[in-house]
């Protein structure tokens, strides 16, 4: 970001960019459940390939 040295408006823009609105802290909470949905699918999938009977395999 330039300096805000003649900008009037960088004070106003400055809190976006400092504290819990860096980018980082922005996108940390956007997918809260991704990893334990992900980990349910996998065990699910490994349990239905275990658990599945031998027979038809194909459509």
């Amino acid at each position: 970001m330039p300096s805000p040295s003649n900008d009037p408006w960088a004070r106003k823009e400055a809190w976006r960019y400092q504290g819990p609105f860096t980018r980082a802290n922005r996108f940390k909470g956007s997918l809260p459940g991704i990893g334990i949905g992900a980990g349910a699918f996998i065990l699910l999938n490994v349990y239905e390939y275990f658990t599945a009977s031998g027979g038809d395999k194909h459509h």
